[in-house]
């Protein structure tokens, strides 16, 4: 009933075309660019479940990594969206679309490794903004649908600017420096790590960097989108 009302006042229109009934309708969502390989995070060649190569590898890095679509033309509208518009029913819709999210390499991942998974935080003044984290909302669909333990082991130190409107990645990596810190008791052995989506890669980096550090032996991580 609530949502009915909700409907009625507030009724959804699709981000890309207008047609009203959904924030993402199934035509736009055709149009929607997806990752059709999985890749080594390092070198962009292909890679069995998204796992860097061991010739890749980095003893404070990344250790496998999968994501959903391209950050190009309409997704980048729908995020936009989603992130900076507060529309929270907005990312909801794009995580219930037909489309696969790689739950079946999830699934192996958690075979083979036994992990928990975390979303990357945002600082509280960003928090308050937004009124949400659209990483923890993505966390919480692979939570559920891999039956994966979740934890909040990671906490924002500092108030970083937007990262994507900065295109020098080596200044990119000095921002987010020190970004976070690890916190809890308990260190898992492997550790996914959940972003709505990965460009340059520093914040993600700078995460597995921060968790093996502290101990954690394996980083994965996915992201809905990557550029």
């Amino acid at each position: 009933m609530r949502n009915s009302l909700l409907e009625l006042f507030f009724p959804r229109f699709c981000i890309g075309c207008g047609y009203l009934g959904s924030y993402v309708c199934g035509s736009c969502e055709k149009r929607l660019k997806k990752v059709e390989k999985n890749t080594c995070f390092y070198c962009g060649k292909s890679s069995l479940f998204g796992l860097t190569h061991p010739g890749c590898r980095h003893r404070d890095g990344i250790d496998g990594y999968l994501s959903v679509y391209l950050y190009t033309g309409l997704f980048k509208k729908i995020l936009h969206e989603s992130k900076y518009k507060g529309a929270f029913a907005v990312l909801e819709t794009l995580l219930s679309l037909s489309g696969q999210y790689r739950y079946e390499e999830v699934e192996i991942w958690k075979r083979l490794f036994n992990p928990c998974i975390t979303p990357v935080p945002l600082n509280a003044e960003r928090m308050r903004q937004r009124g949400f984290n659209q990483s923890e909302i993505i966390m919480e669909k692979y939570s559920i649908i891999n039956n994966l333990e979740k934890t909040y082991c990671l906490s924002r130190t500092n108030n970083t600017p937007h990262l994507a409107h900065i295109k020098d990645r080596a200044i990119r990596r000095r921002i987010i420096e020190g970004a976070f810190a690890y916190r809890g008791d308990t260190v898992p052995q492997t550790i996914i790590v959940v972003d709505d989506v990965i460009t340059s890669g520093s914040t993600i980096l700078e995460c597995a960097k921060t968790l093996k550090k502290k101990g954690v032996q394996t980083v994965l991580t996915i992201s809905l989108a990557k550029g």
